[in-house]
Order: C-alpha cells, then sequence, then structure tokens
C-alpha cells in the first residue's frame, strides 16, 4: 500500500510529454515537486476526513501525497480525463481507497452520487482553471461548491490567480493563499472553508 510520494523520471516524462502535446488540458509544464506535494497534504487537513475528492491528478504524485496523508478508512476518488494518465494511476499507485473517475469536473454530482456519498469532506483541485474553455471553470465550481459539505475544505494550487475570482461568488475570499516557492514554477495554493450557512 505504500508508495513513493513524489514523481518518478518516467512521470515527469509522461508529464511533459502531454504538456506538450495538450497544454490547454495538462496546464503546467512539470509535475508538482515533493515539497508542493507535503504542502498540499498538510494544508488540506485530511486527517479525521473520510470522503476526498482530487480533481486532476496527472501522473499521481499528489495523488501518492494525499493518500499518505489520509486515514486508513479514507476514501479518495481522483478525476482524471486523460487516458493516458489513467492508465498510469493504475499501474504506480496500488491502494485499496483509491477510485480513478474519468468523467469531468463539472459531473461531481453524478461522481459521488454513484458511490453513495451524500457529499464530500475535502476537495483538492489542480485543474489549470485559467486554461479551461469558457464557461467550464464555472460550472466545475458550481459542483465543487455543491459536492463540499458545509464546513469541507477546498483546496486548489494554481500557476495564477484565476481561481480566486472565480471562487469568490461561492466561497467568497479565501481563508489562506501561500506561494510553494520549491516547485517550478512557483505554485500558490488557495484554500477554502464552505460556510455552513
Amino acid at each position: 500500500m505504500s508508495q513513493k510520494i513524489g514523481n518518478s523520471l518516467k512521470d515527469s516524462a509522461l508529464f511533459l510529454k502531454h504538456a506538450i502535446k495538450h497544454p490547454l488540458q495538462v496546464g503546467y509544464l512539470l509535475p508538482s515537486s515533493p515539497w508542493l506535494i507535503a504542502e498540499i497534504a498538510a494544508t488540506a487537513e485530511l486527517s479525521g476526513h473520510k470522503r476526498i475528492i482530487e480533481l486532476g491528478p496527472g501522473t499521481g504524485g499528489t495523488t501518492k501525497g494525499l493518500l499518505a496523508a489520509m486515514d486508513a478508512d479514507a476514501e479518495l476518488i481522483t478525476v482524471e480525463i486523460n487516458p493516458k494518465f489513467i492508465a498510469h494511476l493504475k499501474k504506480t499507485i496500488d491502494d485499496k481507497r483509491l477510485s480513478i473517475n474519468a468523467s469531468g469536473a463539472q459531473n461531481l454530482s453524478q461522481i459521488i452520487k454513484k458511490r453513495d456519498w451524500p457529499n464530500v469532506d475535502v476537495i483538492v483541485s489542480g485543474i489549470p482553471f485559467t486554461t479551461l474553455p469558457k464557461g467550464m471553470d464555472e460550472d466545475i465550481m458550481s459542483a465543487i461548491h455543491k459536492t463540499l459539505k458545509p464546513g469541507g475544505i477546498f483546496l486548489a494550487y494554481q500557476l495564477r490567480d484565476h481561481v480566486s475570482g472565480l471562487a469568490k461568488d461561492y466561497f467568497g475570499a479565501p481563508n489562506k493563499k501561500k506561494v510553494t516557492y520549491k516547485n517550478f514554477p512557483p505554485m500558490k495554493i488557495y484554500t477554502w472553508r464552505k460556510s455552513a450557512d
């Protein structure tokens, strides 16, 4: 069940290949660094939470970090539309707490309904919101807000600030914003806690 956290050279090569081929879909040229992965896992406050979703796992470096920080009885659904990344995730991560879903992130309500989840405790997103087709960014943010439980955490790690403005109508201003400089390029981590209203 334990996997090496971070990305191997093979992971990085696969990620770079698809970033060059599909820049709007992947959004970044390199996968997350071990420092960024550790920061995401710590900031997401996974301990005590049972229903976790990751949007845009890529080659799975962050997925491994989340699994390492999760409770033994927690579950993680990763939502990934790239078939090559899906095949890679299945091949490189062996953990019964993980399931992979090939639907788009705008379909979160249907995804959790199939798992009989009433809602989600934590949603972590590496989706590059800036590069999404017009309207899809709003659809995804709406789905995130709808499925997240009151008091639940939404964390987005991004190169640009677009997500902050996008989330404002749903979540208000971020509860936390930090920059991880030990990543190339430096990545911003935004965290919101959904209000109980």
